[in-house]
């Protein structure tokens, strides 16, 4: 037991070993990296098709732009009279939602402070009715730029946009929202929670938020926000309109009803008022006050992304290793590449489907990778065993084939050897016959050997033709003649045979144009039909022997009305040494070689035969010969 184990473990292909051990060397390597950037490539393409998030019109933004530079004649940020003008004709409206994200200066003039004054007097009396007020700040590197001190009151949180430049691909995409700073508010979350309080719907802070993570350097909460639409201007569902469009009330009655209406710059000419997206990962398109639109949106929704811990992917990572692995040896070539791209599609639409439906970010790049590694890992070793393998079936095949020649030869030298002892036993037996014509006995016994030695003759030449087949030794003498001609001469040399068998060969002729062909060999291919046709037909029986042609083919057909062939067995008696199992077959004498060359010899001139025949009402042979 000991021994047999000792000699499985030594016998075991440790060629196979290899590819494991590459495999789990990689996909430890990859476990090092991180592939930042690839998978930013991967998540932003969820956010791009993140059909989760729906689209909701509750937001309007006022954009401050070139257009209504031109048309005020004033530059950023407008005097305090154009925003007490704005703002009185935005709450005739009636909004519910008023956020101000423009960085107003401290007034420099009697005039701007009595405009700054009207400006406040009515954000007041808006919010004394139930409305929502409150400012945007930014923050720089030195600080926070509050709003001008008498406007403090009015109130004001952080309106901060992360770009990330510093973790995950540092490609300074916004992809993440503050949620607070220093325990306050922001902005965004500030007011997505006044529209959810109008809703009935539950205050959200950093606890309930869905991957909120907090930072210790910035003392800041941030969560991963998902985009509910483009923010690139050409594609944004986002309504906007122009600064001086709604001061001079060029817009529709009830267009900022009971919506949340964002103020603020959006110039196409100043770059700090874009930011890369995922729509946008390259040009400066997307306006910044776009985005405040999506990240309120996003809370009002409680939309936020939950990042699934890495050791998950790892896991899987290491199973889809193990699975692949197993399928690129077992499959077939083609089976196992379609597996291995169902496979890396499939983590990939399961990746898009958890993101879509829960949230959930799946990272998916190093399982993504694992599959390319596995598969061009293994498919080279495969391909190796397979060489192997096909290189020692190689070397069998040439050891087979000498055995095959060294075989051919000796059945070619016995048969040749056999010949003349059999030809010396028949002429002394035709000697003896002759000699002793008067002693009946032995007339008889000497008859007998010599039909004998012809039949070993027989059975001696159809062993040499087939070992000339299967070495494909035979070389073609095409000469061009009526085919009739060999016919009939066959016919003739058959005439003895089949007058003692009492069969009448009956011969329909068409006259045909001479054709190309061996005679030899298709002397051969009718003799044995013609033959089989007269031993098989019984006594008193008729052999018909026929032939037609057309522009391509010159047809030969042999019937007989003997005992036939059963059904079953008609597909099988071109085969070598196959006879027909009946009575007949066993009191004649045969090979099973004769049909077996016949076919080979018609298919070598570029012709075919096929049998038919019904048990009990005997069998037609058809031949087909190319008419040239």
């Amino acid at each position: 037991m000991i021994k047999e184990k000792s000699k499985k473990f030594l016998n075991f292909d440790n060629s196979k070993i290899y590819p494991f051990i590459f495999t789990v060397i990689f996909i430890i390597v990859l476990f090092q990296y991180s592939f930042s950037s690839l998978e930013s490539i991967f998540y932003d393409l969820r956010i791009k098709f993140d059909w989760g998030i729906s689209h909701q019109d509750e937001i309007v933004l006022i954009t401050m732009d070139e257009e209504s530079d031109q048309f005020l004649g004033e530059s950023y940020p407008y005097t305090y009279a154009s925003h007490e003008g704005l703002v009185k004709k935005l709450i005739k409206d009636s909004p519910r939602s008023i956020g101000y994200l423009v960085g107003m200066l401290e007034p420099d003039s009697d005039r701007e402070d009595l405009a700054l004054y009207k400006f406040k007097k009515e954000i007041k009396s808006f919010q004394s009715g139930g409305g929502v007020f409150r400012f945007g700040t930014n923050m720089d590197d030195w600080d926070e730029h509050l709003p001008p001190t008498d406007l403090k009151d009015l109130g004001y949180s952080l309106a901060l946009l992360n770009v990330d430049n510093a973790t995950f691909a540092k490609d300074d995409i916004s992809r993440r929202a503050l949620i607070n700073i220093s325990g306050e508010e922001s902005f965004h979350l500030w007011m997505a929670n006044k529209y959810r309080a109008t809703r009935g719907l539950e205050a959200l802070d950093a606890t309930s938020i869905q991957g909120s993570y907090y930072l210790q350097e910035a003392d800041a909460t941030f969560a991963l926000f998902r985009y509910y639409t483009s923010p690139v201007s050409k594609k944004a569902k986002i309504k906007r309109i122009p600064f001086h469009r709604v001061l001079v009330g060029n817009f529709p009655k009830g267009f900022f009803e009971d919506k949340i209406v964002l103020v603020g710059p959006s110039y196409i000419s100043n770059t700090n008022d874009t930011v890369l997206t995922p729509f946008n990962r390259e040009e400066y398109t997307s306006s910044k006050l776009a985005i405040h639109a999506v990240i309120i949106e996003a809370f009002m929704q409680n939309k936020t992304v939950l990042q699934i811990p890495k050791d998950v992917s790892y896991v899987i990572a290491i199973l889809v290793a193990l699975f692949l692995s197993i399928i690129i040896t077992k499959m077939r070539p083609t089976t196992g590449l379609a597996m291995t791209l169902s496979i890396m599609f499939g983590i990939i639409f399961l990746a898009y489907f958890l993101f879509s439906l829960l949230g959930l970010w799946l990272y998916i790049t190093h399982i993504v990778l694992t599959v390319f590694v596995v598969y061009y890992i293994w498919v080279p070793f495969r391909a190796i065993g397979e060489y192997q393998r096909r290189y020692a079936i190689q070397e069998e095949t040439k050891l087979l084939k000498k055995v095959e020649n060294l075989k051919q030869n000796f059945i070619s030298l016995m048969s040749h050897d056999l010949k003349t002892p059999v030809a010396k036993i028949a002429g002394m037996a035709d000697v003896m016959k002759q000699k002793n014509s008067s002693n009946i006995e032995l007339t008889k016994g000497l008859d007998s050997i010599i039909v004998a030695t012809k039949e070993l003759n027989k059975f001696i030449s159809s062993i040499l033709d087939l070992t000339k087949v299967e070495s494909r030794n035979i070389s073609l003498n095409m000469v061009s003649k009526d085919i009739n001609t060999i016919l009939e001469s066959t016919v003739e040399g058959l005439r003895y045979e089949a007058s003692t068998k009492n069969v009448n060969v009956v011969q329909d002729l068409a006259p045909l144009y001479p054709i190309e062909f061996d005679i030899n060999l298709m002397k051969r291919v009718f003799s044995n039909l013609v033959e089989n046709a007269i031993k098989y037909s019984g006594e008193g029986s008729e052999v018909l022997i026929k032939t037609t042609d057309d522009e391509q083919w010159v047809y030969i057909s042999i019937s007989d009305n003997g005992v036939g062939i059963p059904a079953e067995e008609v597909e099988y008696i071109f085969e070598k040494f196959y006879r027909v199992k009946n009575d007949a077959s066993h009191s004649i004498k045969g090979t099973g070689l004769g049909l077996y060359l016949v076919k080979y010899f018609v298919e070598l001139h570029g012709g075919t035969i096929s049998a038919e025949s019904e048990l009990g009402n005997g069998t037609t042979f058809n031949i087909k010969l190319k008419n040239q």
